[in-house]
């Protein structure tokens, strides 16, 4: 598992490194869904994105392995995806009341 941690983790630091987007600033958000991520490629062979229902059509399925095809609209108009793992370079977190 922690091989699968690690292959997870590159690829969301890879993703963020090249796209024009980065990482959420919440390092332990970052990393439960690291873990989430881990587990769907045990259990399910792709890094599917953990905030999405898996359909069991391949097809279908594809669009949400990470960085998943909806994160752009979604980051475009929240300024972060639905996992909250990558975010707008101009992202502020909400501030803790």
């Amino acid at each position: 598992m922690a091989q699968l941690e690690a292959d997870a983790r590159k690829l969301v630091e890879d993703y963020a490194a090249t796209s024009p987007y980065k990482l959420n600033p919440d390092s332990k958000h970052v990393d439960k869904i690291i873990k989430a991520l881990a587990k769907r490629k045990l259990k399910n062979e792709f890094f599917y994105c953990p905030c999405r229902m898996l359909s069991d059509n391949k097809e279908m399925d594809a669009k949400i392995i990470c960085p998943c095809e909806y994160h752009v609209k979604e980051i475009k108009k929240d300024g972060i995806c639905s996992c909250d793992l990558f975010v707008s370079p101009s992202y502020k977190p909400a501030s803790v009341i």
